[in-house]
């Protein structure tokens, strides 16, 4: 009877683009200080301008995974209807989402004959898009569900990430890097690049001065993309930059495509506003090379 693709609610994907491929997603949820906890329900219960505008503002805003009773409830409705699944989770070096995930599915696995296939993605954001995306295209292809979850778990090795914080406190303060990571200066004086290896965010470069920053970015991706391919950006309510680097890209790196798409409020309560995260696959991931100007370490 085929097989469902479920996914987080944290991969930056349009919701017309889940709904036309029907792909089931689990929400994340986010407290905003003063409000009631919301899901993360691609903006229409807190807009993405209005929740970018409390972080700048200096609210707190903590976030926490779906529990098992969200997937079983999920799972168990697509088994329910003799299909199997294939989940795509948020790295589990990054949240206990795709934990929880495994543990209904091995509850629901004593219950139902069709299979649930956990694959962790070791990303997030629009490297987690970029993955289910592509699942997506082999799906259409004819892959099966248990060949789609092995390819997932080789392809996932492909999945170069960039994240530009223009302020780490808010990484530091939930606990996604460590303390002496965090930089010094006011928001807009310091930012850091950093990658994504193996499922955790690794601390690059320290920068001084937004313009600098989004240079270097530049330099890293041009010199990295392949050319004739593809690449994603998620910007934390930063469109108009994040725009101008998608030209840039286009004109120097050789694309033939760079999708936009506004980072989603959970990781955006992680990275804070103005980050800007960027992937793209390639056979080996790259390091970010060390870079004497304007940085300091």
């Amino acid at each position: 009877m085929g097989y469902v693709i479920v996914t987080d609610s944290v991969p930056d994907l349009e919701e017309a683009f889940l709904f036309q491929n029907g792909i089931c997603t689990v929400p994340l949820r986010f407290t905003v200080e003063g409000w009631d906890t919301a899901e993360d329900d691609f903006g229409r219960t807190v807009s993405f301008s209005e929740f970018y505008e409390q972080l700048r503002n200096g609210t707190i805003i903590t976030t926490a995974p779906a529990d098992q009773t969200a997937f079983t409830s999920v799972f168990e409705g697509i088994l329910k209807s003799r299909r199997d699944v294939v989940y795509f989770g948020l790295s589990s070096r990054l949240s206990t989402q795709y934990q929880t995930a495994c543990g209904a599915a091995e509850e629901l696995r004593e219950r139902y004959d069709n299979e649930i296939y956990c694959v962790d993605t070791l990303a997030v954001s629009c490297g987690q898009a970029l993955l289910v995306r592509e699942a997506v295209r082999h799906k259409a292809e004819g892959m099966t569900a248990e060949q789609l979850a092995e390819w997932a778990e080789a392809f996932r090795n492909q999945i170069v990430q960039y994240v530009l914080v223009d302020d780490p406190k808010y990484l530091q303060r939930n606990g996604d890097i460590e303390p002496q990571h965090s930089l010094f200066g006011a928001r807009g004086t310091a930012c850091q690049l950093m990658q994504m290896e193996t499922g955790v965010l690794v601390p690059g470069k320290k920068i001084r001065g937004r313009k600098k920053a989004l240079e270097l970015l530049e330099r890293q991706l041009t010199a990295r993309l392949p050319a004739g391919g593809e690449a994603y950006i998620s910007h934390g309510d930063c469109r108009e930059e994040a725009e101008e680097l998608a030209k840039a890209l286009l004109r120097h790196a050789g694309l033939k495509h760079v999708e936009l798409i506004v980072l989603n409020e959970v990781i955006g309560a992680h990275t804070g506003p103005d980050a800007i995260s960027v992937c793209f696959s390639r056979e080996e991931a790259a390091v970010v090379e060390p870079e004497e100007s304007g940085a300091q370490d």
